[in-house]
């Protein structure tokens, strides 16, 4: 049964913030219960419309997204968590299905991974986007990030550069940090109409004779860049002739909005390029697994992975790899639909910020279930940068970003990710992730637009 069930209407609103926008929520709104939701559960599976409005009760789980936020500002509730990336959904019922019957076999010893879960993996990418991804090049691991380390520890030693493009994923700074090696940023540049694009120029200028790797952001986090198989190409070209190794996490593949189409880096027409990359993946993003702790990688260059497996350490859970499995056999109608309902979550903040919030700008992104919003004019109404600067002694930087994370967690109980820590380009942003329930986002979007009105 899940953690929900039983609970009312009333009870969830206080857990989740919402006390105060009881009125905006309607009075029609209700927690599902354990029938309601075995339910929808078979009317999905029958082919049906699986159920994303109705929101899902995350608090007192121990939830990086919402719980975390309330620990750390010292308070009590939260209208939304939209920080960390993960979705507030119910996971697809063919994992809960999968899990619940290997529960009940109540033995945990050591895993023995079958060939069927890597021979899913490829007819997952063969099926969905055309990859011919090798089974035997596939190496499971415990996380994108373990596995992005492997690969630094095997093509940058310590002391070299890193190539990014920036803003990106603040976790490779991490990555990067724990193998000794040096981010290389080259920022991307952003047009008269708020959107991204690669300054391939300055991306070559950046390459060194100690910048061995780049990783690469496909779709692009934060900004929400649905690569093109031109760019892709171009950038991978370019490695090719500098002698750098392209990491290639796509960890977001699986959103791209409507009319935009992801582009594999595997499925490049130079082989050449190609076979100077790597590709990590995970369904982590795509299903809600982030806690399973489960992700592969592959290529087509059996040397480059014969070295990396060197340096990989994995401790695969069963649970995660059920997870996973049951993910890539049952869930592609799931994954579908909430796609779809990402992309209008998407339209929807857009024209919201655009009518309601003036010192917010919002764009639609490509691809990901990540806004990258521009709170620029925020930042100057609320003085955060004279506050930031006072609030920096002692070797301690505190950013204006971070004090505008502060100021709409204290005044608007909505807590995003400040966007200085995704690099250069990250002044004057926040990343807000968008994927939960459309009640939810806008009851988010109506707190943030009523605390800055009375700026």
């Amino acid at each position: 049964m899940s953690l929900n069930a039983g609970l009312n209407r009333r009870a969830f609103l206080r857990n989740a913030g919402m006390t105060a926008l009881v009125g905006a929520v309607g009075s029609g709104t209700s927690l599902a219960t354990g029938a309601t939701l075995a339910a929808a559960d078979t009317l999905a599976e029958n082919g049906g419309k699986f159920d994303f409005d109705t929101p899902y009760n995350r608090v007192g789980t121990d939830c990086t997204k919402w719980d975390q936020p309330m620990r750390t500002y010292g308070i009590d509730s939260l209208v939304a968590g939209m920080g960390i990336a993960d979705m507030d959904f119910r996971c697809a019922p063919a994992i809960t299905k999968a899990l619940t019957e290997r529960l009940q076999h109540e033995n945990w010893g050591y895993l023995d991974q079958p060939r069927s879960f890597v021979e899913g993996i490829a007819a997952w990418n063969k099926r969905k986007y055309n990859i011919n991804v090798n089974p035997d090049s596939v190496v499971v691991t415990t996380g994108v990030h373990p596995a992005l380390i492997a690969a630094l520890k095997t093509f940058s030693p310590p002391g070299s550069k890193v190539l990014l493009l920036t803003p990106t994923y603040n976790g490779f700074y991490g990555d990067i940090r724990y193998v000794g090696c040096t981010p290389e940023e080259s920022p991307l540049k952003i047009g008269s109409d708020g959107r991204h694009s690669i300054d391939f120029e300055d991306f070559e200028r950046r390459i060194s004779h100690d910048t061995n790797t780049f990783i690469l952001c496909n779709p692009q986090n934060p900004t929400g860049n649905m690569w093109s198989r031109a760019d892709l190409a171009r950038l991978g070209e370019i490695c090719l002739r500098r002698r750098v190794v392209v990491l290639a996490d796509e960890i977001h593949c699986d959103f791209n909005n409507k009319g935009v189409a992801y582009t594999p880096f595997m499925t490049l027409d130079n082989k050449d390029v190609v076979m100077n990359s790597l590709t990590f993946k995970a369904a982590s993003k795509s299903f809600g697994l982030a806690a399973m702790k489960c992700g592969w990688f592959f290529s087509d260059n059996m040397d480059y992975m014969r070295r990396v497996r060197a340096n990989n350490r994995t401790d695969l859970t069963t649970l995660g790899m059920i997870a996973s499995k049951s993910a890539y056999e049952g869930g592609e109608d799931w994954l579908r639909q909430v796609v779809e309902y990402i992309d209008a979550n998407h339209a929807f903040v857009e024209s919201y910020v655009k009518a309601n919030i003036p010192l917010m700008k919002a764009y639609k992104p490509e691809g990901t279930y990540l806004q990258w919003v521009d709170v620029s004019q925020i930042v100057d109404k609320i003085g955060a940068k004279k506050t930031a600067a006072d609030q920096s002694t002692g070797g301690r930087t505190v950013t204006p970003e971070t004090i505008v994370e502060q100021w709409l967690v204290k005044n608007a109980r909505v807590h995003l990710n400040q966007g200085a820590s995704y690099g250069v380009g990250g002044a004057g942003r926040m990343r807000m992730n968008i994927a939960t329930s459309r009640k939810t986002l806008e009851n988010a979007l109506a707190s943030m637009a009523t605390a800055l009105h009375r700026v």
